[in-house]
């Protein structure tokens, strides 16, 4: 009848049209239609690599501040290292102890700018105090904390968080505070006072090994977030490789799909 005819006619266009879309675009599933399990099973998959995106975003920003934070560190270690070397040569020559003080005080702002250091607009040793300067010189020269101790941590997988950074209080204001010693050093250094001085020495001492430690604890969260990114860029090749697997179309089916729905229609 017109009828049957009518709905043969439409079902073959409708069969064209898939079979068109399949060679266009390589895909089998346009709709959820054509295969619901499969669809379910992208849909999963693309909700899946939406979160891995974010967790590469946030291991990408991990890496980058734990790289500045250590490199900080090293620049720190440099200048405390050249304290140590001011304060030794000062105990044999009391005679140039304003120079070693003029210099030891440059160093000393120079590590205040350090601990200020910013990391795409945030502080990076204030703990979770992110917008405030950590570290502030007083006009008698004290030098205080405004941060905190709590570890800023970021969420890397969905099992695994990572530390990003070190507060303040693990590097510079720790068991023994860098700002105070160095003060305590020009004072001990401009009064000829060469006991004073070697118990400084012995607290840069205590600070070079506190030093170590955290160059230490910032190489295994760096070691740790190049294996979450390593397993998160295997995953997401997996992850892909599936997805084609269930949406693809294979082409030479497609083709003949497409050459039959032409002739039926």
């Amino acid at each position: 009848s017109y009828l049957t005819y009518l709905r043969e006619l439409q079902r073959n266009q409708e069969s064209y049209l898939d079979a068109q879309m399949k060679v266009t675009t390589g895909k089998r599933i346009q709709k959820p239609s054509d295969d619901p399990v499969a669809a379910s099973d992208i849909v999963r998959l693309s909700g899946e690599q939406a979160e891995a995106d974010q967790f590469t975003r946030n291991v990408d920003m991990a890496r980058s501040r734990l790289s500045m934070t250590d490199s900080v560190l090293d620049n720190v270690e440099q200048m405390l290292q050249r304290v140590q070397g001011l304060a030794q040569s000062s105990l044999g020559n009391p005679s140039q102890a304003t120079a070693y003080t003029t210099e030891i005080d440059g160093l000393r702002d120079q590590i205040l700018s350090a601990a200020n250091t910013t990391h795409a607009g945030r502080y990076i040793f204030g703990g979770t105090v992110l917008t405030t300067a950590p570290y502030s010189k007083s006009g008698t020269g004290v030098v205080s904390y405004a941060g905190n101790s709590i570890p800023m941590t970021l969420q890397v997988n969905r099992d695994t968080t990572l530390q990003i950074q070190l507060p303040g209080t693990d590097v510079f204001s720790g068991s023994v505070d860098v700002f105070q010693t160095l003060a305590d050093l020009t004072t001990a250094i401009q009064a000829g006072n060469s006991t004073d001085v070697q118990t400084q020495l012995q607290n840069l001492q205590q600070i070079f090994s506190e030093l170590s430690t955290a160059r230490t604890r910032v190489g295994g969260y760096m070691n740790l977030a190049d294996g979450v990114a390593s397993h998160l860029t295997s995953a997401g090749l997996l992850r892909a490789r599936n997805v084609n697997e269930v949406q693809n179309a294979d082409a030479a089916q497609a083709i003949t799909e497409l050459s039959l729905s032409q002739t039926n229609l």
